[in-house]
């Protein structure tokens, strides 16, 4: 059993929006198959993170209320027996704030050592579909795993569970 996977939302777990901001659970849309491969990778791993940017909130766009609505009705969708995802760190900020959250920095990684201490950095991944993911990632020691419309979180499901 692996330790703790970090997803990165928008591009891994859902379709993201073109040159938009999915702002509630009616523009959310999971991939092909996501939901699916959380489910299993719930069984190879001692806990499931998302750390996902979500600068709309910073523009104005959306507020924390309706990032935390979404995020619920995701959990909902995944099961209403079972929370798959343990917690979600979300960064707020605009790019332009250089806050430490924002991936690449590894503000949100760092929380949730904060928050689990037991997490071991060795055996955890980071999946995500930008660079930014994978070098916040890399930083912090995690294994990576870059997914993008042809290698998605469901075939590396496959490739991780043989």
């Amino acid at each position: 059993m692996y330790d703790t996977l970090f997803l990165d939302r928008d591009g891994v777990i859902n379709y993201k929006l073109e040159a938009r901001y999915v702002t509630n659970y009616h523009q959310f849309k999971f991939i092909q198959n996501s939901d699916l491969a959380i489910r299993e990778l719930s069984k190879i791993f001692k806990r499931i993170f998302i750390v996902t940017n979500q600068q709309g909130i910073g523009k104005g766009i959306m507020s924390k209320n309706d990032l935390n609505s979404l995020h619920e009705i995701m959990q909902d969708k995944l099961s209403t027996k079972k929370k798959y995802i343990k917690k979600i760190y979300y960064c707020p900020h605009l790019e332009l704030d250089l806050c430490n959250c924002r991936k690449p920095n590894t503000g949100m990684l760092e929380q949730a050592i904060k928050d689990f201490p037991e997490i071991k950095i060795k055996s955890s991944f980071l999946v995500g579909d930008s660079d930014s993911d994978i070098e916040a990632g890399n930083k912090f020691g995690l294994q990576t795993v870059k997914v993008d419309n042809n290698y998605t979180l469901y075939h590396w499901l496959q490739e991780i569970s043989l």
